[in-house]
């Protein structure tokens, strides 16, 4: 009897064992979002934070400009040279403070998406998608860089937003185009 109890208890850990690096490479696979529309139940306590995340703040926000890539010049064929670890920054202007201590209408420089990330990312591309107000996750570096926080969305979340994207970067595209 024991013996048999070992067994199940042996194939219980195993198959715990071998369940959560699955879940984590789903995880992993996830495309994932800076500015939320629809606000998760976790935003309150998010866990992706970095350890040595300071002055968190939670808060309606709205882009000021564009998203700009952070990435390197051409160095005609030669690879880039002190490239920042983001590669994405823009500027947003606090709607609504929920969490942390940022003023309504307060302005801040945020950067996001890591160099190297494999994942999928969602950013306001559109005219549309940046006039809309989001729901951020921002937090103080050590390099003194405001960044933000990612969250993961669905992939039919994903599918909608490359949809947009592509239908205004087509529309970009046509002669006569202005914004």
């Amino acid at each position: 009897m024991k013996l048999l109890n070992r067994a199940v208890a042996f194939i219980a850990i195993s198959a715990t064992l071998q369940a959560a690096p699955a879940e984590t490479q789903a995880r992993d696979k996830m495309p994932f979002a800076y500015f939320l529309e629809q606000v998760p139940g976790t935003i309150d306590a998010p866990d992706d934070l970095p350890n040595n995340a300071k002055d968190v703040v939670i808060a309606k926000v709205r882009l000021t400009e564009s998203v700009s890539w952070l990435g390197g010049r051409d160095q005609s064929g030669e690879r880039a040279r002190n490239l920042p670890r983001d590669i994405l920054f823009t500027r947003i202007k606090i709607t609504e403070t929920r969490r942390g201590s940022a003023a309504v209408g307060q302005v801040f420089d945020v950067r996001f998406g890591l160099r190297g990330e494999k994942r999928a990312l969602v950013y306001p591309y559109t005219p549309d998608q940046r006039s809309r107000d989001y729901t951020v996750v921002m937090y103080l570096d050590d390099d003194g860089k405001h960044r933000l926080a990612a969250f993961p969305i669905s992939q039919s979340q994903y599918s909608q937003w490359e949809a947009e994207q592509s239908a205004y970067t087509r529309l970009r595209g046509k002669p006569g185009f202005s914004e």
